[in-house]
């Protein structure tokens, strides 16, 4: 099993190898663009648990092997390793500026927000974050304001990869 996909709490670094990133990648950009697809799309209603349960695991699965994948060529660089991230960092990179400015997501929490007395305090708090995190993505602006904000997004994270 690719390790990367594992469920454990606990990573198994010494196990994951440069051949394992893309792959895993690929299922779980795949499983979390369908995630988005399923709560923007209608079938999953706008409630903070519905929501919640559809995208949390899949984009904390895909946060998860990023961050184990962005540790390892931080501490343990190879150029096998340095390649398998260069490669696919622009892909990852792509997916959260886009999930970050998502008018109809943030329109869904937004919608969420309005229902705020179905929500305990932990929640609430959540997505105020969660709101707030969508302003700062660009999820307000639009046409070139949008584009700008997208590249200025690519091109830092380019930066990060070309200072690693």
């Amino acid at each position: 099993m690719n390790p990367l996909l594992a469920p454990d709490a606990k990573p198994d670094f010494p196990s994951i190898r440069p051949e394992h990133v893309t792959p895993a990648l690929d299922v779980l950009l795949a499983d979390a663009e369908a995630a988005l697809a399923a709560v923007t799309g209608g079938s999953v209603p706008a409630d903070y648990h519905a929501v919640s349960k559809a995208l949390d695991v899949p984009l904390e699965r895909l946060r998860r092997a990023w961050t184990l994948v962005s540790h390892l060529q931080a501490v343990a660089d190879t150029p096998a390793q340095r390649a398998a991230y260069t490669e696919n960092q622009p892909r990852v990179t792509a997916f959260y500026t886009r999930l970050g400015a998502d008018e109809r997501l943030y329109a869904i929490y937004k919608a969420i927000a309005a229902q705020d007395e179905a929500l305990n305090d932990e929640q609430r708090q959540a997505l105020r974050h969660a709101l707030r995190d969508f302003v700062l993505g660009g999820a307000e602006l639009q046409g070139a304001a949008r584009q700008r904000h997208a590249e200025i997004q690519s091109h830092s994270q380019q930066e990060i990869v070309h200072e690693a």
